[in-house]
């Protein structure tokens, strides 16, 4: 399934599709196509469009939205471990220290819900978050013993099951966990997780869009296309994919 879904998303990129497009068209404008000029510039069109801050915040903000009132601390309820989405740092064997992508608020985020008492474990659940995130928590003062990894998961849907069964393991029948992954990810997160024995409360951060659309203050901030409006569009169009998917 894991590699299936790696094909599928492969397909349905917003970057291939339109390149696939402008390629069919202008295959055809070799015969002087109507259909030929029409696929191009709509291809080359959509591209634009993927590449510009309004296709983002169609996408990102009603992802976000919901989670705006759960981003304090004070305003969480105390759970029996806080869960830990791994994505947002990096390491390779040549690195002495992790690298902080968008995602590192996540972390962040987790560390300062511990140092609020609202969970006594942190459950690191991600590939490579043994060498990445954990010593980053450390970093931030969470002790070594209060974190456990899954460094099994390779994506959102067995972050979900190996947390349950992790926390299952321990002998409890029921447990609240504070789900900690980027605002723009705890659609599809909390919707996997929600089929679980668990009870999961969204303790969001990352509002990715919202800095964005905020931190727009010029007209050509909205029509101009970047490459980082792109990599917005790509992601946020795949959590698009997976909150369908799961219905």
């Amino acid at each position: 399934m894991y590699i299936l879904n790696k094909i599928v998303w492969f397909f349905l990129n917003p970057v291939v599709v339109p390149l696939v497009g402008a390629f069919v068209g202008a295959l055809l404008l070799k015969k002087l196509s109507k259909a030929g000029r029409i696929l191009l510039f709509a291809s080359l069109a959509l591209l634009w469009f993927e590449s510009t801050l309004p296709c983002v915040c169609l996408l990102g903000l009603p992802l976000e939205r919901p989670y705006l009132a759960t981003q304090s601390v004070d305003t969480l309820p105390n759970a029996d471990a806080i869960v830990l989405l791994g994505g947002g740092i990096g390491k390779s064997d040549k690195m002495v220290y992790p690298e902080m992508f968008d995602g590192a608020d996540r972390v962040w985020h987790a560390a300062r819900l511990w140092k609020a008492g609202k969970a006594p474990v942190v459950l690191v659940s991600g590939c490579n978050d043994l060498e990445s995130t954990v010593p980053l928590l450390l970093d931030l003062g969470v002790r070594r013993e209060a974190i456990v990894v899954d460094n099994e998961s390779r994506n959102t849907y067995e972050n979900s099951r190996f947390t349950e069964r992790m926390l299952n393991e321990s002998g409890s029948a029921h447990h609240k966990i504070l789900l900690v992954t980027s605002a723009w990810h705890m659609p599809r997160a909390s919707g996997n997780f929600s089929k679980t024995s668990l009870e999961v409360v969204p303790a969001a951060c990352d509002f990715n869009t919202y800095n964005a659309f905020h931190g727009a203050k010029y007209f050509w901030d909205w029509i101009a296309p970047s490459a980082d409006s792109m990599m917005r569009t790509n992601f946020l169009f795949k959590e698009w994919l997976g909150k369908f998917a799961r219905r």
